[in-house]
């Protein structure tokens, strides 16, 4: 198992940007998602956020992030929080990208906070190691099921403290990410 890293991320945003051109980004493509998910993330990783929703389009995903949603107000204000809270209790899943800039965001642990207590166990974080390697995770972070690099190259669902046991990020969507096991 390993986190997957920045360099990864930028580089799944060039790669499948182009193959999943036309699925990505379109609100027809959304609507018929069988899963949806709140992405919580730093704005400050943008690009990054772009390469994940760029390898994830291949599942058929509804990926929401704030600064795709046309509702949201151009300056943050008491509407964006209420808009935010709003959408972590209407979508099936919570997930964390976890980066160095998340970590450091004021937004994303309030977003965990309602997360946790909205989704009923269907919280996931993305570790993210930075260019030297590091994670820059907080400890409560070690509550949720985590979505790393498997063994064989592909991405998994692991059990808090666990390295063993993952399940395929392909049959957790098929079960619409309810996997309570």
């Amino acid at each position: 198992m390993a986190y997957l890293t920045e360099a990864q991320l930028l580089s799944f945003r060039e790669i499948y940007r182009e193959k999943n051109q036309n699925r990505i980004f379109k609100e027809q493509r959304k609507q018929s998602a069988d899963v949806t998910i709140f992405l919580s993330h730093s704005h400050l990783d943008k690009k990054l956020v772009e390469g994940l929703i760029s390898y994830l389009a291949q599942f058929g995903l509804n990926i929401y992030v704030d600064w795709q949603d046309s509702n949201m107000p151009r300056v943050t204000n008491r509407d964006t929080a209420t808009l935010i809270k709003e959408k972590i209790k209407d979508l099936n899943l919570f997930w964390i990208l976890a980066t160095k800039n998340a970590m450091n965001s004021k937004w994303v642990p309030w977003e965990t906070g309602i997360g946790d207590l909205a989704k009923n166990g269907n919280v996931y974080i993305i570790p993210v190691s930075d260019n030297d390697g590091k994670f820059h995770g907080s400890e409560y972070l070690q509550l949720y099921r985590r979505i790393e690099i498997a063994n064989d190259d592909q991405l998994a669902s692991f059990r808090p403290n666990q390295n063993s046991g993952g399940i395929y990020l392909k049959e957790v969507m098929k079960s619409r990410g309810s996997f309570l096991y």
